[in-house]
C-alpha cells in the first residue's frame, strides 16, 4: 500500500473500547505511527467529512440508525480495506440484546421515565431514525476483515496494521476458547448451573462440567482463556467460530446435553447469544 496507509477510524454503535485498546499499546504505537497517516477519525479530531482514498477504515461499532447505515455505505465506496472491529462490529455486541425487544419498548424505557411533574417526552425531530434492530456491519457492506475481541487485545490490533502494512492476512484464531484453556475435562455433564458466586470453583476443572455457565466451547479463541483463567466462565466475547454459522446456537446444542439442568436456566438467549444476536440465524425476537 505505498509508505505509509492511509487510515480512518469510526465509532457507530459501540463503546469506544475498541479504540482504546488501539491506545493501550502504549509505547508500541510509535513504531506503528509513523508507517500510518490518520485521515478520517472522530473519536480524535473534528472531522465532518470521510476523504477519498483511504485504505484502511476500522469501524467499530454496529448499525443501529439510518445516519450509521449511510455512514458505513460511504466509508466503503471511499476504503480499499474495511475491517469490522471488535466484536459489535462484526456480530453485533452486546447492543445486540437489544433486538430482544421492539424499537419502540426501547424508546419508551429510556425516554418516559421522568416524574409525573417532569415528564420525558421520546424525542421525534433531528434525530436519525432508528433502524427495526442492530445490524453486524457485514449485513449492509462487503468486510474484508473481521477482528472479533470485546474489545481486541492490544496485540491483536498491532498483528493487524502489521499485516496490513506487510500485504498479508492478519493472522486470526479459528481455534476456540476451550483449546487455550487449561483446566482439566471429563466429559461429564452437570445436574444443574449455578452462578459463580454460589460456591467457590475448583481451578483445575472445567467450569462446565462443575454446573458454571461458561460457553467457551463455542466462541472464537484469541483472549488466551483469560476469564477461565481468573476462575470465572467464559461469556462469550470473541464471538462465533468459522466452524459455525450461529453461536448461540452451537452454545445451544451443547447444553441441550445436560438435559434437565438447561431448561432451568433463566435467561437462555442472554446466555447464548450474549454477543451474538444481531449475526444469529435467527438476528431478533419475532412479537407477534
Amino acid at each position: 500500500m505505498g509508505e505509509k496507509v492511509k487510515l480512518g477510524m469510526i465509532q457507530l454503535c459501540g463503546c469506544s473500547g475498541c479504540h482504546i485498546s488501539l491506545l493501550d499499546l502504549h509505547d508500541q504505537l510509535l513504531k506503528v505511527l509513523p508507517q500510518v497517516e490518520i485521515l478520517f477519525a472522530p473519536i480524535v479530531a473534528d472531522m465532518k467529512e470521510i476523504p477519498e482514498g483511504i485504505d484502511v477504515f476500522l469501524v467499530e461499532g454496529g448499525i443501529r440508525n439510518e445516519h450509521e447505515k449511510h455512514l458505513l455505505e460511504e466509508i466503503r465506496e471511499k476504503s480499499k480495506v474495511v475491517v469490522a472491529w471488535g466484536t459489535c462490529a462484526a456480530y453485533g455486541g452486546i447492543p445486540g440484546l437489544g433486538n430482544l425487544y421492539p424499537t419502540e419498548e426501547l424508546l419508551k424505557e429510556a425516554f418516559s421515565t421522568g416524574t409525573v411533574d417532569n415528564p420525558r417526552e421520546i424525542p421525534e425531530e433531528d434525530i436519525p431514525k432508528l433502524l427495526d434492530r442492530v445490524y453486524p456491519v457485514s449485513h449492509f457492506i462487503d468486510v474484508d476483515l473481521l477482528l472479533p475481541g470485546c474489545p481486541p487485545k492490544p496485540e491483536h490490533n498491532l498483528e493487524l496494521i502489521g499485516a496490513l502494512l506487510e500485504g498479508r492476512e492478519p493472522k486470526i484464531s479459528k481455534k476456540i476458547v476451550c483449546d487455550q484453556c487449561s483446566r482439566k475435562r471429563e466429559g461429564t455433564y452437570p445436574e444443574e448451573f449455578k452462578r459463580t458466586f454460589e460456591g467457590t470453583p475448583d481451578r483445575e476443572r472445567c467450569l462446565f462440567e462443575q454446573g458454571y455457565t461458561c460457553v467457551g466451547m463455542a466462541t472464537r479463541a484469541g483472549c488466551g482463556a483469560v476469564c477461565p483463567s481468573a476462575n470465572v466462565p467464559c461469556r462469550g466475547c470473541y464471538g462465533k467460530t468459522d466452524a459455525v454459522l450461529d453461536q448461540g446456537a452451537a452454545v445451544a446444542n451443547a447444553y441441550a446435553l445436560t438435559g434437565d439442568a438447561a431448561l432451568k436456566l433463566p435467561d437462555k438467549l442472554g446466555l447464548f447469544y450474549r454477543f451474538s444476536m444481531a449475526a444469529g440465524l435467527i438476528p431478533k425476537k419475532i412479537h407477534k
